[in-house]
Order: structure tokens, then C-alpha cells, then sequence
């Protein structure tokens, strides 16, 4: 064998050396779950896919492992309204709604939830969603056909940036995935009031000299694509380099890998990551206040008042929000209440 071609040979093995090495990276990386088990789907790349019925085989991911976020045309615009108080008051007609009946006449209600996000939603060792954003959802199955409601919900893994388009297509019913409610999304499809008030922070490496992302200029950050990260990220004066992945999971392997210098999202995602991976820690101040809500399709004003009579409900009951608190995020996040409801009308 000529030099030339033992010296290509060589680069090719080297090559495949350093895919295998990666793959085995990420597979460890997703493994590195607490106790509760681990995030099955995250092998399988369910979520990546878009939009996949939990079980279901997905297609290839549309953003795939990671790629710089487009430079955004403008700066993220303020706030033209007071997004955490444009939901409909609960009324007790709102049960007798015809997109209630619709979802209880068909038999089951499909929610799009995310399938990697550890501490608020995922799929466990055993095939099972678990979360707090699960909780609720099954508190509405549960109001929505009683006995027998653990069966009678479909939850769907969807990615950040499909919530909105599968809402709008009816492909899902509700998504309950540590979705902020912005001014913007208001105008596409409607909110459930405010049932968990986060806030956007750093995910960094233990011992880093990073606390903000003034402390980021040219260094990549990374955030789920179609997220309010992103714009946050991009409009930050240090100028640090937005890095969209599909799923937070990938952001978690980047960073591990040493491919990025931090993620950047709500605390009760970080604190999941945190919890996979001791040798990292949230840091620094709120960035951004991010109030979640449960979206749905626009102009389903009985769902609305429907999903926010239920919310009540279940913040009311310790056996509802606090229990499901208590168990999922606070030994990370500490002491919370829920959210004061504040109403459009």
C-alpha cells in the first residue's frame, strides 16, 4: 500500500474513531439519569423527530444534532400585552362546551408533550411519561372521563418547534410542555392561565467562570430551536452564538462534549439536566420571567374556560399542584406556590 493510501486509510479510521466516540458520548450522556430511571425515548430519538405518538417509530430530526441558530431579522419585540392575564375566566357552561364534548364523544384526549425534559416530562426506564407537566394533564383526563383516565390519554413527543403548527393542524388537542405564554403565541393559538412561573438561566460546567451571558460574547450557548431561548440569546449585548438543537437532551451531549459553552433555558429544564450530570450547575440570575401555559387551538373558548376551571381545581388541592411540586421540583428549585390566576375577562 502506497504512503498516501495508508495515511487516507488511517483518516477514515480515525474519522469513524471519533463517530463512534461521540455516539457512545451522547448514548452515556443520556443515560446519566438519577434514580427515577432513564430517559428511554432519548435513545431512540422519538423527540427529535418533530411530532411522534409516545411508542411510535419517528423520522429523521429537522434540525438534527445541533446547527447555529439564523440570525434573527429583528430583536425580539416587547411585550404588547400582559401575556399572564389573557386567558378566560373558568365558568361551570364551559363542560357542556362543544370541544368538550367532541374530545369526550371521541374517547380520549391527545396532548403534546416533551419526552426528554427530566423533572417535567419524559419517558421513563419503564415506558411510562412522568412529570409535573404530565400531572396535569392526567388531572385533566381525569375530569374529562373519570374512572379509567389513565387510559384515556395520548400523549404525543413534540418538539419545540411544532407545538404551535400541530395545535393549529388539530394533530393534538393541548400541549403541556413548560410552554411560555408570550404576546406573540397569543396571536396563534390560546392559553390555560399561568400554572408554573419559571425563569431562564445558565447550565454550565462546575468551576466555569461563566454566571451570565454577558460573560458568553462569541462563545456558543445552547437552546431548543422555536424557543423563547433563542431570542433571548441573540439579543444579548455580549453577542454570544445562539446553537439550536431539536432537543434539550442534544443540548446536554454539546455541552458535555465541551461543543458549546453553556444552555440557556428555564430553570425547572436546567435543574433536570442538572440532575443527569453532577459535574454541572444552574447559574446566575433570571434572565427572563417565563410563564407557562397550557396551549390549544384558537378560538376553543369552551376548552379555554374548561382546562382553567380544572387548573383551579387542581392548585387547590394538595393532593394536585403542590403534591406534584413536592415531588418533581422542589428539591431542586425550592418552595413554591401556585401561580395567583389572573384572567382577561
Amino acid at each position: 500500500m502506497s504512503a498516501r493510501g495508508a495515511a487516507s486509510r488511517r483518516g477514515r479510521a480515525m474519522a469513524r474513531a471519533r463517530g463512534n466516540g461521540a455516539r457512545t458520548a451522547r448514548i452515556r450522556a443520556l443515560l446519566k439519569v438519577g434514580a427515577a430511571g432513564v430517559l428511554a425515548l432519548a435513545l431512540t430519538g422519538a423527540c427529535s423527530a418533530g411530532t411522534a405518538l409516545i411508542g411510535a417509530h419517528p423520522s429523521a430530526p429537522t434540525v438534527g444534532f445541533g446547527s447555529v441558530a439564523p440570525k434573527a431579522t429583528q430583536t425580539p419585540a416587547a411585550q404588547t400585552c400582559d401575556p399572564a392575564a389573557q386567558s378566560l375566566a373558568p365558568t361551570a357552561q364551559a363542560a357542556n362546551g362543544a370541544d368538550v364534548r367532541a374530545i369526550q364523544n371521541r374517547g380520549y384526549l391527545t396532548v403534546g408533550v416533551a419526552a426528554d425534559q427530566y423533572l417535567t416530562g419524559y419517558l421513563a426506564a419503564g415506558g411510562v411519561e412522568q412529570g409535573f407537566d404530565i400531572d396535569l394533564a392526567y388531572a385533566i383526563a381525569k375530569s374529562l372521563f373519570g374512572a379509567g383516565y389513565q387510559n384515556k390519554v395520548k400523549f404525543v413527543a413534540i418538539s419545540t418547534d411544532k407545538r404551535i403548527p400541530d395545535l393549529q393542524n388539530h394533530k393534538v388537542d393541548l400541549v403541556i410542555d413548560t410552554m411560555t405564554i408570550t404576546c406573540d403565541r397569543l396571536k396563534l393559538v390560546d392559553f390555560s392561565a399561568v400554572y408554573y412561573e419559571a425563569s431562564q438561566k445558565l447550565l454550565v460546567e462546575n468551576g466555569s467562570h461563566y454566571s451570565s451571558l454577558a460573560d458568553l460574547g462569541r462563545k456558543k450557548v445552547c437552546a431548543q430551536s422555536g424557543s423563547t431561548s433563542i431570542q433571548l440569546i441573540q439579543a444579548a449585548a455580549s453577542k454570544p452564538i445562539a446553537y439550536q438543537v431539536t432537543d434539550i437532551s442534544d443540548c446536554l451531549v454539546l455541552l458535555q462534549q465541551n461543543q458549546v459553552s453553556a444552555i440557556s433555558t428555564d430553570d425547572t429544564i436546567l435543574a433536570g439536566l442538572a440532575k443527569q450530570d453532577p459535574n454541572l450547575s444552574v447559574v446566575g440570575r433570571p434572565l427572563e420571567p417565563e410563564p407557562y401555559g397550557i396551549a390549544m387551538p384558537l378560538g376553543e373558548s369552551d376548552m379555554e374556560q374548561y382546562v382553567n376551571q380544572v387548573l383551579a381545581q387542581y392548585e387547590a388541592s394538595p393532593q394536585g399542584w403542590a403534591a406534584s411540586y413536592q415531588h418533581w421540583l422542589a428539591p431542586s428549585l425550592g418552595p413554591a406556590n401556585p401561580p395567583v390566576a389572573r384572567y382577561s375577562d
